[in-house]
């Protein structure tokens, strides 16, 4: 019995780089990876029929892994390869609407209330992925600013709280935060290096 595995639909909204990873690597294990790359490359071995075959399993595979919404998108693809190119053309080019899409995203994300930092982060780093694999690169200045906008400051502080500092790591960096509830903004942020081990 082979081994199962579960990725998250892709949607539109999530990471499309890291879910395409995800989906090549389920691909991969189940030995299906091949199709991706068109009948043009069949191995000569391979009948017609038993690629058909392949095609249809690996087909059905990234259509189940799609939202409803982004599967009326590529609903006329009748290939795996067809539909893995039709993918990366409206998520992964570097047209101009993909990259106003990410950018809004960036410039527009908040930070849900009660959502673990951590998480948050996670999502402003894929974003951050998704741009850089379209070769928008924003320094790491930037990035810390956008991150800091990005924040929903605590509500639910006493107003009497003194002010707080708030560490946050980031990849060979760390943002130092200092947070007044009574005022409810940040009256400093540090972006610094921080040393390897």
């Amino acid at each position: 019995m082979s081994p199962k595995f579960d990725i998250e639909k892709f949607d539109g909204k999530i990471s499309f780089s890291i879910w395409r990873v995800q989906m090549r690597a389920v691909l991969t294990q189940n030995r299906l990876k091949k199709a991706l790359d068109g009948k043009s490359k069949k191995p000569a071995s391979m009948t017609d029929d038993h690629w058909d075959e392949l095609d249809e399993k690996v087909l059905s595979s990234i259509q189940l892994c799609l939202s409803k919404e982004v599967l009326r998108e590529v609903v006329n693809e009748t290939t795996a390869a067809g539909l893995w190119l039709k993918l990366e053309t409206l998520y992964m080019t570097k047209n101009l609407a993909n990259k106003l899409r990410l950018k809004e995203h960036i410039y527009t994300i908040r930070m849900v209330e009660g959502t673990p930092i951590q998480s948050h982060l996670d999502e402003f780093n894929s974003i951050i992925l998704d741009l850089e694999n379209i070769d928008v690169k924003i320094d790491d200045e930037d990035k810390a600013v956008l991150f800091v906008v990005s924040l929903l400051l605590p509500t639910n502080i006493s107003k009497k709280s003194c002010c707080m500092e708030i560490m946050i790591p980031y990849p060979l960096k760390m943002l130092n935060l200092i947070y007044c509830p009574k005022k409810n903004l940040i009256l400093k942020f540090i972006l610094w290096t921080r040393v390897r081990d």
